[in-house]
């Protein structure tokens, strides 16, 4: 379950930083710190299958006991999915300072998290607690339809299915889940560094295609930032996340910005690899800095946009793969990473962290830097079994 980015033993001095769950990012930016990174992986599971995501707080926290036994860890930080709430109970244990349990709590369990959002005044939208006599006429009568129902314990969009119909919604309704009627509006996201209960760094995420392609900054007029970030304030004040990086789902509608939902850990999708080379400086590095108590200087701007796409060519056994030069040499194209090969089966993809490849671009303007992804997407041709040369499914 755990692995040590070291072979001395973690009672050789007080220089070993603890990493929960496993991110390349989070190792190395330990590394350029002269920190010995220790790594207890919490590697994802079926969403609330036995063990899985909080599920595992209990043996993390043991084998943090027994690696750290002699000196505890300059600090604990939650890098990965599955991993806030282990990262809070191991803290806690050692007393050190960060993300406490019950805030973890509220940003790991979207039902925990919906009812303090709720008690807050804050905008989101109309959501039920399903129980064992919810039916799904009483959900359309609530909340209309589609109706989102979602798995209290899930990210990166599996555990979640859109019911458009009656016929859907039975099939996928279970008690102690969470029902949702669908929001109107354009998705997008917010990630925040905060320290000491203030906000020190923010950055608005455009969703160029949801679970797909992102581009940062997004490009919000001013007034709508400026709400933008008044909802972030409220909505982090409301969950008690004074410390580390937050995602935050949520929705431009007609009235307003709209809550959807916010984990307390580092975004997946590359978006840390995306604020890197839009801002210029490393978060990676940042999130470990703030961790460990210390102060690190923020951009104030951006200075370019930065867009990614992710490669994935849905169910099916992989002919042929073709254009990756060709693309490589466009305008804009800053990497392309594919790790599909010839021969190669892939199964459905389930969740946004579920990725064979990735295009990143850079460019001067947001507008830009999407096209600059669509003309990279149009250029990479794989084929499967079935004929089908489409780079992504939706």
């Amino acid at each position: 379950m755990s692995e040590s980015e070291s072979s001395e033993a973690p009672a050789a001095g007080k220089d070993r930083i603890l990493l929960i769950g496993r991110r390349n990012g989070a190792i190395g930016a330990a590394r350029r710190c002269g920190w010995k990174p220790v790594v207890i992986d919490v590697q994802p599971r079926r969403e609330q299958a036995p063990g899985a995501f909080g599920g595992t707080r209990k043996l993390a926290v043991e084998e943090a006991m027994e690696r750290f036994s002699k000196c505890p860890p300059i600090a604990v930080a939650a890098v990965a999915t599955g991993s806030v709430m282990a990262a809070a109970a191991i803290r806690n244990r050692f007393g050190i300072p960060g993300l406490a349990i019950e805030t973890a709590k509220r940003c790991h369990d979207k039902l925990v998290m919906k009812k303090a959002i709720a008690a807050a005044g804050i905008c989101c939208a109309p959501w039920v607690e399903t129980n064992e006599t919810t039916t799904a006429e009483e959900l359309i009568e609530k909340l209309g339809l589609p109706v989102v129902m979602k798995m209290p314990i899930s990210s990166g969009g599996r555990g979640v299915w859109v019911c458009s119909t009656e016929a859907e919604l039975r099939e996928h309704l279970r008690a102690g889940w969470l029902a949702e009627g669908f929001v109107e509006g354009v998705e997008m996201s917010v990630e925040t560094f905060r320290a000491n209960g203030s906000t020190v760094f923010r950055n608005h995420t455009r969703y160029l295609k949801p679970c797909w392609a992102n581009v940062v900054p997004a490009a919000l007029p001013d007034e709508v930032a400026a709400k933008v970030d008044e909802l972030a304030e409220r909505v982090h004040a409301a969950l008690e996340i004074d410390t580390g990086i937050s995602h935050m789902e949520i929705f431009l509608g007609k009235d307003g910005p709209v809550f959807g939902e916010i984990a307390a850990r580092p975004p997946g999708g590359y978006l840390m690899e995306l604020m890197a080379r839009a801002y210029d400086f490393d978060p990676w590095e940042a999130l470990l800095r703030l961790a460990a108590g210390e102060s690190y200087s923020f951009p104030n701007r951006a200075k370019r946009f930065a867009g990614c796409w992710i490669i994935h060519p849905g169910t099916g056994t992989v002919r042929k793969i073709e254009g990756l030069e060709e693309a490589r040499a466009l305008t804009g194209v800053a990497d392309i990473t594919c790790k599909l090969q010839p021969g190669e089966k892939i199964s459905h993809r389930v969740g946004s962290g579920q990725s064979k490849g990735r295009i990143v671009v850079v460019a001067e303007d947001g507008d830009a830097c999407a096209e600059f992804l669509m003309d990279a997407l149009g250029t990479i041709r794989i084929t499967m079994d079935d004929g089908n040369a489409e780079l992504c499914q939706p």
